[in-house]
């Protein structure tokens, strides 16, 4: 399901090969996910401390904890959707970022890897170097430098490394077709 999923969104070159889909780390998850709960509970816990102190109509009260119920698990979806949705396709040609903005806002945007000129990972904190998550930018090259980042990714060392690799491979494979053999310059220079 979850490859027919990215099929169906994201158009592939007919040679490009998927090497990783990347996601923000579980732990980010459960951080925005602890705090829509623990906005949830605040006000059951404030109508137990009110409660013997002001008298209400019981189907107002269970009208209004009905709503509010409500709220938070809309909230709770909205944060599983921007979770499960935000993701990078790292592929053999491409860096595909897809950031899912709300419920009903996406933008995908498209970064070539041979215009890739600088990552810089950054690690703040003691769960995220425990739990190895951190935030991933990407530098382009270009008259106007762009940067790309996507915070909270699981191991950013690993998926550094393996674009890394791809912009190695495509600036070698650059640098073989600029040249004729008789033009590329000697390496004893």
């Amino acid at each position: 399901m979850y490859h027919s999923l990215l099929e169906r969104n994201v158009h592939l070159q007919t040679d490009e090969e998927v090497l990783m889909v990347v996601r923000k780390h579980w732990f980010i998850h459960l951080l925005d996910s602890t705090g829509v709960l623990i906005t949830g509970i605040v006000p059951f816990v404030l109508v137990l401390i009110i409660a013997p102190f002001v008298a209400a109509n019981a189907a107002v009260v269970t009208f209004l904890t009905a709503a509010w119920l409500l709220i938070v698990w809309m909230m709770l979806f909205t944060v599983w959707t921007n979770y499960y949705l935000d993701i990078w396709i790292v592929t053999d040609k491409r860096i595909i970022n897809i950031d899912q903005i709300g419920l009903f806002r996406r933008d995908v945007s498209t970064l070539r890897v041979e215009r890739v000129q600088d990552i810089k990972v950054e690690t703040h904190g003691f769960f995220a170097t425990i739990f190895n998550f951190g935030n991933l930018q990407v530098q382009t090259a270009g008259p106007e430098a762009n940067f790309y980042l996507i915070r909270g990714i699981a191991n950013p060392d690993m998926v550094r490394n393996a674009i890394l690799q791809r912009v190695d491979i495509a600036t070698e494979h650059k640098d073989r077709f600029e040249y004729n053999v008789d033009q590329r310059p000697s390496q004893s220079q």
